[in-house]
């Protein structure tokens, strides 16, 4: 007897649809968020030139901009990385010019500078001095750090800032050296130094710098130390009900003014040899080189830093704060400043929040003068 050929289940032999599967986004959802990411990049780089301007050329001039001087500016970096990778995965095209709008945030805006001395030569022949610069805080915090990079540095002159208090613990260092010492300002030196002026400026009725001379080994030099007016306390004032009456800003015009003022008095004071003398201009400024402020006072001078120094050179705030790591500044308001006499071979910043701001130190070269 045969077997019958088994004959299979008709539900197994019926043809059963599969689900389609999910295959991604589709074309219609990719196109319009490729025209997405493509206008926001448009967009967002036409704010950040608008930022661009506002940083640097509009400054101080209005109360917004001023704001926005003295915030973090590496906060600006993420909108363009994050366009950047939403480019990438919907419209590779587009990450250009979120590239373009990063570039543009990492170096004018932030601040980035790259030596030019090494590049183009020093035709002075002077012998190297390292000068140090440090607002130390009344000795708030822990200055047996700023002691530490003292000695590390082996500075040639070191001037000082609201040094009224705390200088008992760097005294030691300057141990048979030079040195003037007039309220919160000390200049020290290894080298033969004296006092020659001080600014009794007229808008905050306060000290802001003192002139020194230094017998240097090339020639005497003048040094001045400077400490001007924070705009914190003017931008602290501003809330919305303040800005409402108008309050506020009335106020900030105020002492924007003030400000303006003491620079020009400043500056007068530190140039008054007339640049006869080769010149050091140093300290605290408490405004970034973007300023408008320092561009109209300062900017005829050459910064060490952005002559010699690289990165970014932030100086300060290294304060805790809650909503910022510590020990993490954000702005370059310190300065070394120099008259045509002098070659700015390097120049960088410290390490340690021994202050609430990190010194700032160079190699200096004068030419002889005959």
């Amino acid at each position: 007897m045969s077997a019958s050929p088994m004959t299979p289940p008709p539900e197994l032999d019926a043809h059963v649809p599969m689900p389609p599967r999910h295959k991604g986004p589709t074309p219609g959802v990719t196109r319009l968020a490729g025209k997405v990411v493509a206008a926001v990049s448009v967009l967002h780089l036409v704010a950040v030139i608008v930022l661009l301007v506002l940083l640097c050329v509009v400054s101080e001039d209005w109360w917004v901009s001023l704001a926005l001087t003295y915030l973090p500016r590496v906060l600006f970096v993420v909108p363009p990385l994050f366009l950047s990778v939403a480019a990438l995965i919907v419209r590779r095209r587009w990450v250009w010019i979120n590239l373009f709008s990063l570039l543009l945030v990492v170096v004018p805006i932030m601040g980035l500078r790259l030596p030019i001395s090494g590049l183009v030569g020093s035709s002075a022949d002077g012998e190297l001095l390292t000068i140090v610069s440090c607002n130390i805080q009344g000795g708030g915090r822990d200055l047996t750090k700023i002691l530490t990079e003292l000695k590390d540095l082996q500075p040639d002159v070191v001037v000082l800032q609201e040094a009224n208090d705390g200088i008992v613990t760097l005294q030691p260092f300057f141990e048979g050296w030079s040195q003037v010492h007039k309220g919160e300002y000390f200049v020290a030196s290894r080298f033969p130094v004296k006092l020659r002026d001080i600014c009794r400026a007229e808008a905050f009725g306060r000290a802001t710098a003192i002139l020194c001379e230094v017998e240097g080994p090339d020639g005497p030099f003048l040094i001045c130390d400077v400490h001007l007016t924070t705009a914190r306390f003017g931008l602290s004032g501003l809330r919305l009900h303040s800005m409402a009456t108008g309050a506020g800003l009335d106020q900030l015009s105020g002492r924007q003014d003030l400000r303006a003022m003491e620079a020009l008095e400043t500056r007068a004071f530190a140039s008054q040899d007339g640049f006869k003398t080769p010149l050091l201009v140093m300290g605290d400024f408490n405004m970034p080189t973007s300023s408008s402020l320092f561009q109209t006072h300062w900017d005829d001078l050459s910064s060490a830093f952005d002559v010699a120094g690289f990165g970014y050179g932030y100086t300060s705030p290294c304060s805790d704060h809650e909503h910022w790591p510590s020990n993490t500044p954000w702005l370059r308001i310190d300065h070394i400043l120099s008259s045509r006499h002098w070659t700015a071979e390097r120049c960088w910043v410290g390490w340690s929040d021994g202050s609430d701001h990190r010194l700032i130190a160079a190699k200096m070269r004068m030419q002889p003068i005959e």
